[in-house]
């Protein structure tokens, strides 16, 4: 029976600070800063999308560009016609 007592102390001391732990959770949650930073989150998250479909884009033009034919006009060195000093 003495066993129970002994068990009895760590067990509530368990329940006391899980529901200390929780209760604090809930008031960070609300709190105006934990507001602000999931705002914060949401605007980087919107910037991150707008920037990975602009690469998206870039990248769907420069492939277009690799495989078009290219207009550039390759020259070729000639030699120069030698002259004579006389």
């Amino acid at each position: 029976m003495e066993w129970l007592l002994l068990l009895a102390c760590p067990l509530m001391m368990l329940f006391c600070m899980k529901g200390m732990f929780t209760g604090n959770k809930d008031k960070k949650e609300n709190s105006p800063q934990s507001n602000v930073l999931q705002q914060e989150m949401q605007q980087l998250q919107i910037k991150m999308g707008e920037i990975m479909e602009q690469n998206h884009k870039l990248m769907k033009e420069l492939e277009s560009r690799q495989q078009s034919p290219s207009n550039v006009v390759e020259l070729k060195e000639q030699s120069a016609p030698k002259r004579s000093i006389s």
